[in-house]
């Protein structure tokens, strides 16, 4: 609640500061080559690399789940974090909280951004079009 994650790339560190900016504490990325951290709910951090997407559990300081996924520029939640949409360049990737692969969009234009609904539809939209996606497919 009164937490926040700061990554610092080139010591590849995932830092836990207060509101007041100070550093609580301080380890190292359990794998390599992390190039963003994205919120994941309570305690846990989506760390994304070049291929993957991990969970963490920064408690525990464990690997929960992985993903490969091509790279992710955007992480959009559901309003209960149950689902989420990786977006990458031409990619859209839906999953459940646990890092489950729900569908994979692929796109030829590139995604500009995207929003869930309250129904449980992935609104997105590319440089040409507003589309939807479904999480069944």
């Amino acid at each position: 609640r009164n937490r926040f994650a700061v990554f610092d790339k080139v010591h590849q560190q995932i830092e836990i500061r207060d509101l007041s900016n100070t550093v609580t504490k301080s380890f190292k990325t359990p794998v390599t080559g992390v190039t963003d951290i994205f919120y994941a709910g309570t305690g846990s951090l989506l760390l994304t690399t070049a291929t993957a997407v991990v969970l963490f559990d920064i408690q525990q300081r464990r690997t929960t789940a992985e993903l490969s996924v091509p790279t992710v520029k955007y992480v959009i939640w559901t309003n209960d974090y149950s689902m989420a949409a990786f977006l990458s360049k031409h990619t859209i990737t839906l999953v459940d909280k646990d890092l489950k692969q729900l569908c994979q969009i692929h796109e030829t234009i590139r995604i500009k951004s995207g929003i869930w609904d309250e129904s449980g539809v992935f609104l997105y939209c590319t440089l040409n079009h507003i589309k939807y996606a479904l999480p069944q497919g």
